[in-house]
């Protein structure tokens, strides 16, 4: 993995960068764009450095930079790690960071502990994980992208989320296989992983900049939800009349999941809070969820009455499965996706799907919850 180790703050760089941000974004957006970095950790030893370092780095004026570092109780060198950095920080000149304690240990609460510890003065938190970096100049672009938004569309937004883009560090086969079929429309390329460009209203903005006062305002996030959260979360917001964004005038990049175990954890995870969530509110059905499962229904009807084309249901899934390895190997330009990205997707398919059926017989509270130690792959 690629270091920002050699990342180190001048005085003299960062009051040129103010007078050039000054210049560009004007004397409200100095007095006001105050945005505090909400980081979630629980055992993250191996990436919350490159996610920390990111955010120092970034070429906002220091005093308008906050990173919550909101740990549940890491059991590894992450807060020592974060101690290190963040008197470096001090040291050079550079954004406050400061180590919350979230003894609930789930992202909601961690998010909900930062925005009840944030400066009066705050204008903008912005949604981070412990497994993403983003360029040097994200928050900037994307100060200047939402209030160009709310200017020229006449109103004041709640959120704008941003494009996710593949890890650049050295990512192993299987890691690249899920990454082209979270992107790919057959997996979860229509939500927060979408291939999109512009800028638009989405109810599934990923790496969301808020504004604070959209957030007081609905309560901030549902601790209910341990996954699926911001979903539930951009609901509220736009129902209370702050509309939800997404754009690409920057981007963030993400550490997907990168063994054949996480991917399996992470479908039936998924699948299982997609359902509670669905339980609580019925206009966030989306029957393409419940595709593989009909198809699986249907399948069996048909084999069941002994039609002759019965087994057509099934030839089509893995049409459909082989053209999207297809399409993916010459986006991506690697052979073994034509394999990897079917056998993903189907992975993918059947975990969910044993998940919303897991999810529709028992609810949260049935969960037994391990609390000695959550791996980065359960976030």
């Amino acid at each position: 993995m690629k270091s920002n180790e050699g990342v180190r703050f001048n005085p003299v760089a960062r009051k040129e960068t103010e007078d050039i941000i000054r210049y560009s974004m004007g004397e409200e957006s100095v007095q006001e764009a105050k945005v505090v970095t909400t980081i979630p950790s629980l055992n993250e030893e191996r990436s919350i450095e490159r996610s920390v370092r990111s955010l120092m780095a970034q070429d906002l004026p220091a005093s308008w930079h906050v990173i919550h570092v909101v740990d549940g109780g890491s059991s590894d060198r992450t807060i020592d790690i974060v101690k290190e950095l963040k008197n470096e920080a001090e040291r050079d000149g550079g954004p406050t960071i400061r180590i919350i304690r979230n003894p609930e240990r789930f992202s909601p609460q961690a998010r909900n502990l930062s925005l009840e510890s944030c400066p009066k003065d705050t204008e903008f938190i912005f949604e981070m994980s412990s497994h993403a970096w983003v360029p040097q100049d994200h928050l900037r672009q994307r100060i200047n992208d939402l209030r160009d938004i709310e200017e020229s569309e006449g109103i004041r937004v709640g959120s704008v989320g941003c494009r996710i883009v593949d890890a650049d560090d050295e990512v192993p086969l299987i890691g690249r296989w899920i990454e082209h079929a979270l992107a790919n429309p057959l997996g979860a390329g229509g939500g927060q992983f979408a291939r999109f460009s512009g800028r638009h209203p989405s109810m599934v903005p990923p790496f969301s900049l808020y504004r604070k006062e959209a957030l007081e305002a609905v309560g901030g996030w549902d601790p209910f939800f341990r996954t699926t959260q911001d979903s539930d979360l951009n609901l509220r917001l736009n129902r209370a009349g702050w509309p939800t964004w997404r754009s690409d005038v920057s981007h963030v990049h993400q550490v997907k999941r990168r063994s054949v175990r996480a991917w399996i954890k992470f479908g039936h995870r998924y699948g299982f809070w997609r359902m509670q969530h669905v339980k609580r509110e019925r206009s966030r059905i989306n029957p393409a969820e419940f595709a593989p499962l009909l198809g699986l229904l249907v399948t069996v009807s048909l084999a069941a009455t002994k039609v002759w084309f019965w087994p057509i249901p099934i030839a089509a899934y893995v049409i459909a499965l082989l053209l999207a390895g297809t399409i993916e190997s010459m986006r991506g330009r690697k052979p073994t996706l034509i394999v990897g990205v079917p056998l993903m997707l189907f992975i993918l398919h059947t975990t969910f799907t044993i998940g919303l059926l897991d999810g529709m017989r028992r609810g949260p509270r049935e969960i037994v919850s391990n609390t000695s130690e959550q791996s980065r792959e359960d976030e």
